[in-house]
């Protein structure tokens, strides 16, 4: 092994797994705001090229198509690794009210999503100079048409990530559903763009519109960007913690035995050796923001 491979390796062991999965979120999510601007940037500007070609909602049809892709590849590869790839605060706190994702980490998560978007912006701006504070680019902050308030805005946030967030726990009480979930989550964000976005400003992101709005000092209706995909979320871990089946009641002969001192029939025993319980994960594991195939055991990873 060279010298540089052993320095990879001591920087590499130097991190917790947790520390690794939230330095690779920031990561991702500094990505996604420098793929945001410099889209922006390349359309929007007035010596793009591609604005001639791309004008009006035709452009928020190409911008939907091409980000739902990049983040159903995104999700995809993220699920396949086991990281997290959230890049939106409010999912991480979704994940965490469906009890899928641990509630430690939910923190971490979030500051390094908001950073990371800070940080994303940032770049654009090193490598496209000062183009990107164009008012026709803005910084790729997104801006409501001007019939639109802030409640209209906080709803239609709010119920944009409400129907996303609802499809995303549907999936993940079917262990064999679960791969649809990056394309399910790409189709929500092409929605958001190509409809909420020539009207409310379709961010359904506190992370996406929170480093934009920064750069550029336009704070307006930046709460309800804020506030809106989160209660989204929470509403629909409520919804799905509605509509969880109940468990089955005991039976009497659960019950009568140990209630009136008479004793319980003998049990014969199993026909088969009880299933070995999988084994306690490692200190400093990320937990996957998926269901595993073993959920109906008794899994440390949940909380």
């Amino acid at each position: 092994m060279t010298n540089t491979s052993r320095h990879r390796a001591a920087r590499r062991s130097a991190l917790s797994p947790r520390a690794r999965t939230v330095v690779l979120e920031f990561l991702i999510t500094a990505g996604i705001l420098f793929l945001i601007v410099t889209t922006a940037r390349w359309i929007f500007a007035p010596d793009a090229p591609l604005g001639s070609v791309l004008r009006g909602r035709a452009a928020f049809v190409a911008l939907g198509i091409f980000f739902g892709v990049v983040n159903t590849a995104i999700i995809h590869y993220s699920m396949s690794r086991k990281t997290a790839g959230h890049m939106n605060p409010s999912v991480s706190i979704g994940l965490w009210l469906l009890r899928v994702f641990p509630g430690r980490d939910v923190l971490p998560f979030c500051v390094a999503q908001m950073t990371g978007a800070v940080a994303g912006v940032g770049l654009a701006r090193l490598v496209w100079g000062a183009d990107v504070g164009l008012p026709q680019v803005g910084w790729a902050a997104v801006a409501p048409q001007p019939d639109w308030g802030f409640w209209g805005v906080l709803t239609a946030e709010t119920v944009g990530q409400l129907i996303c967030m609802t499809l995303v726990a549907a999936l993940l009480i079917r262990p064999r559903w679960e791969w649809l979930i990056p394309g399910v989550v790409g189709l929500c964000i092409t929605g958001f763009i190509m409809i909420l976005g020539p009207m409310s400003g379709g961010s359904v992101n506190p992370a996406r519109q929170f480093g934009p709005a920064l750069w550029a000092g336009n704070y307006g209706f930046l709460t309800a960007y804020l506030i809106g995909p989160v209660l989204g979320a929470a509403l629909a871990a409520g919804l799905a913690a509605a509509l969880r089946p109940p468990l089955a009641p005991p039976t009497v002969a659960d019950v009568l035995p140990v209630d009136i001192g008479i004793p319980a029939a003998p049990v014969p025993p199993p026909p088969f050796p009880p299933p070995v319980a999988a084994p306690a994960a490692a200190e400093g594991t990320v937990c996957p923001d998926t269901i595993p195939p073993e959920f109906l055991w008794d899994d440390p990873h949940r909380i």
